[in-house]
């Protein structure tokens, strides 16, 4: 049977896309600190909220961490369990402007808000995911959904109310996920996800609209490990300045993108020393550019940042 090639508008906007940002400053980040100690296993999610405050998805404890700008544990809050106020498998996390939580359940299939001190605030999405694993909130307050096994986008309203949902299950071609592990909002107010298992980043607008993708050859999500490619590429962080931070799973590395995805740099390497990963998960970007990396492997934290090439 034969497969249908794509539009040859789409091939050229690909490309077009890929040689994007030529202008776009090249980067170096330097490794500051590792934050371990905390009892940290399998720690999956990183979120950064207005006042500093770091939270950590303890994936393995079915917990969030919450530390202080310096590393210091301010609380932990969650347990294993169903009931308000209780996780089981948090993955990406998410703050708003008001500083709530919002933690995507993997195995509740529920996205949980939690105020700054850890008392539940809520549940959004009962009944209409299949393993959630990402979350994000825009200025005006909708929230998307890395929607894992259904292969899509699911965007809420600050409400909760479904507003519309993007993605079908595929490979290679623009707006078809496979396994999407998380989301972010980039600077202009764009959707970025972390389209895992096609090994790229796919970027939409707030309605879902395709705007554009890279990863491997024309954004075709071909694994590698070479400049701009991924092999699983987990989570995704923006900074202020519209830069885009992937991890790179299997590559024990960070990969770091202009917002049109012109590749820009990389750090990390495998291993257990300082600035060293093994299988980092999920980036976060402070106010103040400090750069906060999960090391799943590891079971810590590693704190990077930015230097000018």
């Amino acid at each position: 049977m034969s497969r249908a090639r794509p539009p040859a508008a789409i091939a050229w906007l690909a490309l077009l896309l890929l040689l994007g940002g030529c202008g776009a400053t090249p980067q170096t980040s330097r490794w500051v600190a590792t934050w371990e100690g905390h009892g940290l296993e399998g720690p999956i999610g990183v979120a950064v909220d207005a006042d500093g405050s770091i939270y950590v998805s303890d994936s393995g404890h079915h917990r969030i961490v919450q530390l202080s700008p310096a590393g210091e544990l301010l609380r932990t809050f969650g347990g294993e369990g169903s009931a308000l106020g209780q996780l089981d498998r948090p993955m990406h996390i998410a703050t708003d402007s008001t500083g709530r939580l919002y933690v995507a359940e993997y195995l509740n299939d529920r996205i949980q808000l939690f105020d700054g001190e850890g008392h539940a605030q809520g549940t959004r999405g009962d009944g209409i995911f299949d393993a959630p694993s990402g979350v994000a909130v825009d200025r005006e307050g909708a929230v998307y959904i890395a929607d894992f096994y259904h292969d899509r986008v699911v965007k809420l309203s600050l409400e909760g109310d479904v507003v519309s949902t993007w993605g079908q299950k595929g490979r290679f071609w623009a707006g078809r996920l496979h396994y999407p592990t998380d989301v972010a909002i980039g600077a202009a107010g764009e959707v970025i996800v972390a389209d895992a298992y096609n090994h790229r980043i796919q970027v939409f607008s707030t309605d879902g609209e395709f705007i554009r993708m890279w990863g491997g050859l024309l954004g075709l999500g071909v694994k590698g490990n070479s400049q701009g490619q991924f092999h699983v590429a987990t989570g995704v962080g923006v900074d202020t300045q519209g830069r885009v931070y992937v991890a790179d799973f299997y590559n024990h590395r960070v990969q770091v993108f202009s917002s049109k995805g012109r590749w820009l740099g990389s750090f990390g390497a495998h291993g257990t020393g300082p600035g060293e990963f093994d299988r980092p998960t999920d980036v976060a970007i402070a106010p103040d550019g400090t750069i906060y990396v999960v090391d799943f492997g590891n079971n810590r934290l590693q704190l990077f940042r930015v230097e000018r090439g």
